[in-house]
Parts: C-alpha cells; structure tokens; sequence
C-alpha cells in the first residue's frame, strides 16, 4: 500500500511539474519543438520579409545615392561568407549572433565534421573558405550576386554596441592583456566607463556620410556600423533577420535554403538585451546619445530601429 501511494505521490509531482513547465515558461527543446512552422507562419513571415525589404529599400531612396552610405565596392568583402552549395551569401555583423551563424555555415560546409578551433577561431576559418577570393575583381561581384539569395543580420544598433562594450571593452579595466589592446587601445587610452565608450564612438564614426577607403579599415568590425560593413543600399538583401525576432527568423531563412540538420537554434533574450543596455545608457548624458544617434542614424533608418526609450533616463 505503501508503494502504491509513493508511485501516486512521483506522478502527482510529475503532472504538476508538466503543468509549471507549460503556464511558465519552456526549455529550450520544448520551446524549440512548438514554434509555429505552418502555411499561415510561413506566409506571415514572408509578409513581415518583404516589410524589411521595402522599408531598407525606402530609408536607401530617402538618405541618398548608395555611394555616400558605402558602396559594394568599397566594403570589406571579408564579411561577406559565400555559402555556394546552398547559393546563400551572408553579411557577417559582429554582436549579432555572428559566432552561432558562423558554425552554423562551416557545419554545413564541412558535412557536419567537427571544427579543430583550437588554433584558430571559427570567424578566421569561415573568411578563408567561405570568403571572396582576392583574384574576384569587384566588378565581378554583382554577378555573383545574382547568382545566390543574401541574408543580413542586424538588431538595435545602441544594444549592440552595449554587448561590444561589456565583451571587448569593459573587461580590458586595469587588466595587462585584452582584446582592446590589439586594436589601438592602451592600458591608460582604454575607455573606463560606458560613457567614454560614446565619447571614443563620436570620435571615430562622423556623422552618417561618406566613408572611403582605409577610415572603414579602421574602425573595429564590432561597431562599425551595418550600413558601410554590408553595404544595404547596394546589395539587395533577400532576409533581413533580427535578433529581437531570432527564432522564427532563422527557423524562416533555414527552411528558405532547405537546411535539414543544424544545431539548435540558441534563444535570445532580447527583452534582457534591451534592459541591460538601458542600464548602461543611464550614464551617458542626452547630448552624448543625440551624437551617437547621429552617428548610427543610417543603421536606424535603414532597419527601423528608433532611439525612443534610450533618451530621459540619464542619473
């Protein structure tokens, strides 16, 4: 009788933990399994696609010509990963799920076998095999692009450069060694708070306007802005994913290019992402921000973004 009632008790606890689990707020592999994959899904998702493409398309007409927000000649190719087995190009942005999307090519790439990384970062691999090749003249590109279906990743541009910060930046603090240092950065020139961080920003990235050869060199891939490192206003993209709709935009452009096994697609908080960055921009005083708005304004206007919410929070 007793072991009766100790059975009853596990699947009482059982049920009830299904229950929580279901009202709550799933795992990973459950939410995973119950995304939406429909015909209606499918046709929502194409809608809000064509949305993306016709609003960049606008904010392109509106800004101007395409030569004074970084041309395709121009850009450095190395961002761009040429995926041909799947006839899929795709503009890598730093801080934008970069590293998932990454393996996600060179798993497919190498049939799945597994990356020796230990030497060299999957980034550094995926430019030498999926990259440009040098001997492709950029007059040669826009028929290469024609020949593949491109994908762009992009999310708001001040929480993006929040993530930048606290990654490559805000750990380099009365350390020795640290990725700001290989790139200009001393010991005593590295920005000590988030606010300096906008100052530097200002500094380097002028007023969205014309950018022309070695200055898009020099500003650090993990904050230069979309608009000279994919070039949008040249290259047509056909998907346009978002990290604040992660999930259904890459289960969306997976099904496009009939990806049949990939690693689970990781899931992004980016209501979190959102807060977090709105605590750091509570130091950095309004002026700062208009400047630093300016600086990115192409990126908001081409992928309707809005600085709303970052404004009146200053301490």
């Amino acid at each position: 009788m007793g072991r009766i009632k100790f059975k009853v008790a596990l699947l009482w606890i059982f049920f009830v933990f299904v229950f929580f689990i279901l009202k709550n707020g799933d795992p990973a592999w459950l939410q995973f399994n119950e995304i939406e994959t429909g015909p209606k899904w499918r046709s929502k998702m194409q809608v809000e696609q064509q949305h993306r493409r016709l609003h960049t398309q606008k904010a392109c007409q509106l800004l101007g010509n395409s030569s004074k927000y970084a041309s395709l000649d121009e850009m450095n190719s190395s961002h761009l990963l040429w995926l041909m087995r799947r006839r899929m190009m795709t503009c890598i942005n730093n801080k934008v799920g970069s590293t998932w999307w990454v393996n996600l090519l060179l798993q497919d790439y190498f049939d799945g076998e597994p990356l020796l990384t230990a030497y060299r970062s999957p980034h550094f691999i995926a430019e030498t095999v999926l990259g440009l090749s040098p001997t492709i003249y950029s007059f040669e590109r826009p028929e290469l692009l024609k020949s593949v279906r491109s994908v762009i990743i992009v999310r708001h541009p001040f929480v993006r450069l929040v993530s930048a910060y606290r990654d490559k930046i805000e750990s380099c603090v009365d350390k020795d060694a640290c990725y700001a240092y290989k790139y200009g950065f001393t010991r005593q020139s590295v920005p000590r708070s988030f606010s300096a961080f906008v100052e530097f920003l200002i500094r380097t990235i002028p007023e969205s306007g014309p950018f022309r050869g070695q200055l898009i060199n020099d500003i650090d891939s993990h904050w230069l802005p979309y608009y000279i490192n994919c070039a949008p206003c040249d290259i047509k993209y056909d998907f346009i994913v978002k990290m604040e709709s992660w999930q259904d935009d890459v289960r969306f452009v997976l099904e496009n290019f009939n990806f049949t096994s990939f690693r689970e697609n990781e899931r992004i908080n980016a209501s979190n992402a959102t807060h977090v960055a709105l605590e750091y921009f509570k130091d950095v005083e309004p002026h700062l921000i208009s400047s630093l708005y300016s600086a990115y304004f192409a990126d908001f206007e081409m992928f309707g973004y809005s600085p709303n919410g970052f404004y009146n929070i200053y301490k």
